[in-house]
């Protein structure tokens, strides 16, 4: 997993520059490209095409709103 928190920064930097920054949580997911996984150079041999397409697919149906994420934060409950 990769947080960007370059992206994080860069929000709240771009907010303050125009006048709209506010304190409070940020919440970046996969759409807003906050965090996601990463193929690299560490990592390529030991990951088949097929394993990066049963990552990317649900990825791709977080940020398409088809999958929803249960926010921890919003109820404090983990769903069973």
């Amino acid at each position: 997993m990769v947080k960007h928190v370059e992206v994080a920064v860069f929000e709240a930097f771009a907010a303050a520059r125009d006048g709209d920054w506010k304190p409070g949580i940020l919440s970046l997911g996969l759409a807003e490209d906050g965090v996601d996984w990463t193929l690299d150079d560490f990592n390529r041999d030991l990951i088949t095409p097929a394993m990066k397409d049963a990552a990317d697919a649900p990825r791709n149906d977080i940020i398409n709103g088809r999958i929803t994420v249960h926010d921890y934060m919003q109820d404090g409950t983990c769903p069973r």
